[in-house]
């Protein structure tokens, strides 16, 4: 049997077996998000006339360039749509020339990411913050003899590699920043290492909501999330003890959304890195990714190497203003708990 049917639904008779097709949907999950209506704004393009567009384009740098203008909006298109931290963060674009500065209303440190983003650091000083800015690219290239063949898409193939690249790479600095800033005014929680328990997620929450703030997402790995899965009422095995509220269209779990739990989004990413859960309230009460250049793409052929390939990039910041809408529990063991 499928796992989604034609509406994009699981094939679930009940929770328990909606959840149980989470865990697996997540262990093979690999994204593959056409661009299709990326391309000069023809989404009903059949497969034939598109593939005969893009040939003609790449025999010219003219049709090259357009080639790489009509990949930019899909691929910031998926980041906005399934860019996982981003969630965590107001996504803020910089008009030309202002500065990536910002009001700090509490009397605690802020936490950003360094301007070579290599890491977090901390900003002590006056009421404002300035949130370094650093690139992160991606150079996706393809085999001219595979585009010849049509072996596929080379739009497709093309957006699909620079979008995992630059939002793995987004991940890993907003995870690194969200986790400097989660010790700053709250205390990291141990996480018991045979399995996630219901008050260790519960005490992490509860560091946020000291503060009076709301604890809205929870990030984790799928590690973590089978183990949630594992809660039973009473102590017993199965479906997060009754008050996990799976998600079941297959566009919303692609977004890394998996379930709700006491009014809370589950956030599921490999980037998250295993044994470490993050609690976070809204972004207005969290941080801010300043975004100086949106996505860019530019041709960058290899022609010794016989590949077409092209640039991606993007010029951003990551700022934790406010750290007290943060928190972390961390296993001091890694168990794979997986079902």
């Amino acid at each position: 049997m499928n796992m989604f049917n034609n509406k994009g639904e699981l094939n679930a008779s009940s929770v328990r077996d909606a959840l149980a097709q989470i865990a697996k949907f997540a262990s093979i999950l690999e994204e593959n998000q056409p661009a299709n209506a990326g391309l000069a704004g023809q989404p009903s393009l059949s497969d034939e006339k598109r593939d005969d567009l893009i040939a003609r384009a790449i025999q010219t740098q003219e049709g090259k360039i357009a080639l790489a203008q009509a990949m930019a909006n899909p691929i910031r298109r998926n980041l906005d749509y399934h860019g996982i931290a981003r969630r965590a963060l107001v996504v803020d674009p910089l008009p030309q020339g202002a500065l990536a500065t910002y009001d700090r209303d509490i009397d605690v440190a802020a936490v950003v990411i360094s301007s070579n983003g290599t890491g977090p650091e901390s900003r002590v000083f006056g009421d404002r913050v300035v949130v370094p800015e650093f690139e992160l690219f991606s150079n996706p290239t393809v085999r001219i003899a595979e585009v010849k063949r049509r072996r596929f898409n080379v739009i497709d193939r093309a957006v699909q590699k620079a979008r995992q690249e630059i939002m793995a790479q987004e991940d890993a600095n907003v995870f690194a920043a969200l986790d400097a800033a989660a010790s700053v005014e709250n205390t990291v929680q141990d996480v018991a290492d045979a399995g996630m328990l219901k008050r260790d997620l519960l005490e992490i929450k509860a560091q946020v909501d000291r503060w009076d703030l709301v604890t809205t997402k929870f990030f984790m790995n799928i590690n973590e999330f089978n183990d949630i899965l594992k809660w039973g009422a009473g102590g017993g095995q199965g479906v997060g003890g009754g008050e996990l509220d799976p998600v079941s269209m297959r566009e919303v779990l692609q977004t890394g959304l998996y379930a709700h739990l006491w009014g809370s989004d589950i956030l599921v990413s490999k980037i998250v890195p295993p044994g470490t859960v993050y609690g976070a309230a809204d972004p207005e009460f969290v941080g801010v990714m300043p975004v100086r250049q949106d996505i860019e793409v530019l041709p960058a052929d290899e022609p010794k190497q016989l590949k077409l390939g092209w640039v991606v990039s993007e010029i951003i910041g990551i700022g934790i203003v406010n750290p007290r809408g943060v928190a972390a529990g961390r296993k001091s063991v890694l168990v794979d708990s997986r079902v």
